[in-house]
């Protein structure tokens, strides 16, 4: 099941798929399509 996540460049939402509980973090520095650059990204919350 994915993670919400956003960028906290250009506010995109985009969906993660990891296999580990990343809710302890507060973001993840992780590539947006929309900067084609890694930025960090605001976790929102597990989808289930």
């Amino acid at each position: 099941m994915p993670w919400k996540i956003k960028c906290t460049s250009c506010n995109t939402e985009g969906l993660l798929n990891v296999s580990f509980d990343i809710s302890r973090q507060k973001s993840i520095y992780h590539y947006c399509r929309v900067c084609k650059k890694n930025t960090f990204n605001e976790i929102l919350g597990y989808i289930e």
